[in-house]
């Protein structure tokens, strides 16, 4: 292999391993992202879970009127 052709070769893998790092790294933020929208989206149904056992009322019909999908 000429000198030329490894030099590409080496910098090409490096850039590989580059993408792999900002490939990982972007992983790594949206399974944390996913992980804060399902504790934020949980505490929400605990608040409407109690807010329909003070009104007597069902968990559907807190969302119909609250304008949230089921």
């Amino acid at each position: 292999m000429s000198r030329n052709l490894k030099e590409n070769y080496n910098k090409l893998i490096e850039m590989e391993m580059e993408i792999d790092q900002l490939l990982s790294e972007k992983k790594y933020i949206q399974v944390k992202l996913l992980h804060q929208y399902n504790d934020i989206k949980d505490a929400a149904q605990i608040v409407i879970s109690h807010i329909a056992n003070l009104e007597e009322t069902t968990i559907t019909e807190v969302h119909k009127r609250l304008k949230l999908k089921e």
